[in-house]
């Protein structure tokens, strides 16, 4: 109850008093038949949202997941606000931000809270690396790194992006009496933006998405390497 709450207040604090600079929202469709851990063919649905203000900025997700044989759905979410403490400009870092994720699941409510700063890389759009104290409903409390990035390109006069993230675990149990180890979660994708080939007005990207995720869910040796099938609308 006391994470619950305190996530309710980060998410009530990041909508007070807010002058909106940016936003952007997605629906995405994956595919993939590789999942470990239950039914291995699973349809996703994701909804995200970005938007940047005068206080932070706030990324969130809803993943629908449909498992395809055995036709089990799940919904997981997160919530994570980020909080200027300052930013630069023309350095190597341009920001650095308080770092909060309020992740949600029917298993559990995770609470997570730390430091976050963005780099000015060649190239990238962004890049950002965000370490935390993750307070866990299941197994002991841990650490973890997030690392977030995106690089644009053109090739043939046609729009990609290479995207993702990697979450890395500091060892912990699965919440079920196993071994502590670590967990660590690589997720990118490579797309291609349609959008001018069908006339659509916002970016519209088809490709893939590759999961390498080893000791899932801090399962000792259950490692999953999944590539989905994706097409991504922006609005």
């Amino acid at each position: 109850m006391k994470k619950l709450t305190l996530g309710l207040l980060l998410l009530a604090s990041s909508l007070v008093n807010a002058e909106t600079f940016f936003k952007d929202q997605s629906l995405s469709l994956l595919q993939g038949s590789d999942y470990e851990l239950g039914d291995n063919e699973r349809t996703v649905m994701t909804y995200e949202y970005f938007s940047v203000h005068n206080w932070g900025d706030v990324f969130a997700f809803v993943d629908r997941l449909h498992s395809m044989n055995n036709g089990d759905r799940e919904t997981y979410i997160e919530v994570s606000p980020n909080f200027n403490l300052a930013t630069f400009e023309g350095g190597f870092v341009n920001s650095v931000k308080v770092a909060t994720t309020w992740e949600m699941s029917e298993f559990a409510d995770n609470l997570l809270v730390g430091l976050g700063a963005g780099f000015n890389l060649p190239g990238f759009a962004y890049f950002n690396a965000s370490v935390y104290q993750r307070m866990n409903d299941f197994g002991a409390d841990n650490q973890q790194l997030t690392l977030t990035w995106g690089l644009p390109f053109n090739i043939a006069g046609q729009d990609f992006m290479f995207d993702g993230f990697m979450d890395h675990e500091t060892e912990a149990s699965n919440g079920f009496g196993g071994e502590k180890v670590s967990s660590t979660n690589f997720t990118p994708q490579l797309k291609w933006d349609i959008s001018k080939l069908v006339g659509y007005d916002n970016k519209l990207y088809v490709g893939v998405e590759y999961v390498m995720w080893t000791n899932k869910f801090h399962n000792d040796g259950v490692d999953e390497e999944n590539a989905n099938l994706l097409i991504k609308a922006h609005f």
